[in-house]
């Protein structure tokens, strides 16, 4: 299924769209992983944004060429935060909350968002900055308005801008950047949102933090860890929302009931996941 199927499918819906969307979006997302990495350019990417578009996707591929490419932070991430950015944006366009010009905008910051990423702990804006200082010097074309919205919208990534980014784009009367660096975070993680891929995706955050902070590594891929990733999330922009995002959130939050997820991490993994597993396929999608 294409990136326009995906959107002809939001489209479509007026209140949001089954949860199925988001099972066919996760099992895209696997096949795109068993391929390649790639950065796509969505339609939705204006043609006088292409090529600074294709700028820093050659930025990207040659720091992968220099072997050192984080487990997580890889372009796999990076290609799957465009395609979400693609069809949040798309949706906030049908609501009225962005212009297509600010789409474009922001799919262009998801593709630099994190250029030079080396894997370490997200604990200052320190790899955001270094983001959006590459991304101006591979943007100057495209002018100074432009420019200050691609750092303001790569630096809304930060996670510890998160909350706030997500209760401004809920306000009355959100400001188009608000929406935008709500959609950056949502875009950032939608693919760890998803039920299955989520705790792949996980792992592979463990495995990149693990030699800087085994403990908080550990807490990535734990279930209590995944719970407080969700409840993060649990209340998502209005786009989100109509895409359906907010009920693919509850029910992964549902299935840590009855036994919570403190109690799963006390079992031994695999059995914990079983039971989480099926409680999570006997809630109705």
């Amino acid at each position: 299924m294409s990136t326009d199927d995906f959107a002809v499918r939001a489209f479509a819906s007026g209140l949001g769209i089954l949860l199925t969307f988001f099972d066919d979006l996760e099992q895209e997302f696997r096949t795109f992983r068993r391929r390649a990495p790639c950065i796509l350019l969505p339609f939705t990417l204006k043609a006088a944004h292409r090529a600074a578009a294709g700028r820093i996707a050659a930025a990207l591929e040659h720091e992968a060429s220099t072997g050192i490419e984080p487990p997580y932070h890889s372009r796999y991430h990076v290609a799957e935060s465009v395609l979400a950015m693609d069809l949040l944006s798309r949706e906030a366009i049908r609501l009225g909350l962005i212009d297509e010009d600010l789409a474009s905008l922001g799919i262009l910051a998801m593709i630099g968002h994190d250029l030079g990423h080396d894997g370490t702990l997200p604990d200052t804006p320190r790899l955001e900055q270094y983001a959006a200082a590459e991304v101006a010097v591979l943007t100057t074309d495209l002018g100074t308005v432009a420019g200050d919205i691609l750092r303001q919208v790569i630096l809304a990534t930060a996670p510890a801008q998160v909350p706030q980014n997500l209760a401004l784009s809920r306000a009355p009367h959100p400001t188009p950047l608000d929406t935008i660096s709500a959609l950056a975070n949502e875009a950032d993680v939608l693919a760890s949102l998803l039920p299955e891929l989520g705790w792949d995706l996980s792992d592979l955050l463990a495995q990149e933090w693990a030699e800087h902070d085994p403990t908080r590594a550990a807490g990535a891929r734990s279930f209590a860890g995944r719970q407080a990733f969700l409840l993060l999330y649990a209340n998502p922009s209005p786009a989100a929302c109509s895409l359906g995002l907010d009920q693919v959130i509850a029910r992964g939050l549902d299935a840590f009931e009855p036994d919570g997820a403190a109690a799963l991490d006390l079992l031994p993994r695999a059995d914990a996941m079983n039971r989480y597993r099926a409680r999570l396929n006997a809630i109705p999608a």
